[in-house]
């Protein structure tokens, strides 16, 4: 990628360079909002040539490589912002479209990307707490159990979980056990994840058919002409067991000159008063 155009003025270039993205910092036609600097820079020759050197290597990685991270580090600690008269919030957000927060979880995260080759800054930052307070080997350690525990596939979530398990089971502030014993926990601990993180997928799975399941339960049977009438649900009377019972009535209601309703509510009182004879000859 090609470095930011040199000026007159110790080869720094002026704000609007390369964006980490095509929503920010640009102007209508896609191109990186400019905010020119004002008279003479505060910053040395040396320190002018640094800042071209760093932002070089900004724009060549992106937001997302440890490079970047470092180069954002030193434009900080020098303040080499200054050359724009910018605080080091305004400059992020001017000069690269992107918030002061997230550059400093850059600068954090870069020495983990680094050192255990992450290629994720989302990633690599879980274990930002765990390297800087137990070290290299020891992130080192929790990053190989949590690529074992999830099969060659870890999230930020299940690493996450893992440096969580770790300082739960150590303590804060106290000093990190042998890197075997951190691998075996972080492994341990994504694999309970995983586990539950499958289970409650299938719960959620199950929950969804469910409904299906009970609205095909409750619709009523239909038998083919001719067919045996099958016993009736203890819930749903199956339609060949409804159209029986309703010619009944009607017959009985020709027969007698009452209505089809008062027949059926005689035929209830009958069978219910009849099983709570049974019921009570039972006791």
């Amino acid at each position: 990628m090609a470095a930011p155009a040199a000026t007159a003025e110790g080869g720094v270039p002026p704000i609007g360079g390369k964006v980490f993205d095509g929503k920010s910092n640009t102007t209508g036609e896609g191109a990186p909002a400019a905010v020119e600097s004002q008279g003479e820079s505060p910053l040395s020759a040396e320190d002018r040539l640094l800042l071209t050197q760093c932002e070089t290597r900004i724009q060549a990685f992106g937001k997302a490589a440890a490079d970047a991270g470092e180069a954002f580090q030193t434009i900080k600690k020098r303040e080499l912002h200054r050359h724009y008269r910018m605080t080091w919030a305004e400059y992020t957000l001017a000069r690269w479209g992107v918030s002061v927060s997230q550059v400093d979880r850059l600068i954090a995260a870069a020495p983990v990307m680094r050192e255990l080759s992450i290629p994720n800054e989302g990633t690599a930052r879980e274990l930002v707490p765990a390297y800087r307070e137990w070290g290299a080997d020891s992130a080192r350690a929790l990053w190989q159990g949590t690529k074992e525990g999830s099969d060659g596939k870890p999230t930020a979530k299940v690493l996450r979980a893992a440096v969580q398990s770790a300082k739960e089971r150590i303590g804060e502030g106290k000093k990190a056990p042998d890197p075997s014993k951190l691998e075996t926990l972080a492994r341990k601990a994504v694999a309970r994840v995983i586990k539950e993180e499958a289970a409650a997928k299938a719960e959620k799975a199950a929950t969804k058919k469910a409904p299906a399941a009970a609205g095909e339960a409750g619709q009523p049977e239909t038998a083919a002409p001719g067919a045996p009438v099958e016993e009736a649900s203890a819930w749903v009377l199956p339609d060949s067991a409804v159209r029986e019972f309703s010619r009944l009535f009607v017959t009985q209601a020709e027969a007698t000159g009452r209505k089809p309703e008062e027949v059926a509510l005689d035929a209830y009182d009958v069978l219910r008063k009849h099983y709570a004879a049974g019921d009570q000859a039972a006791t």
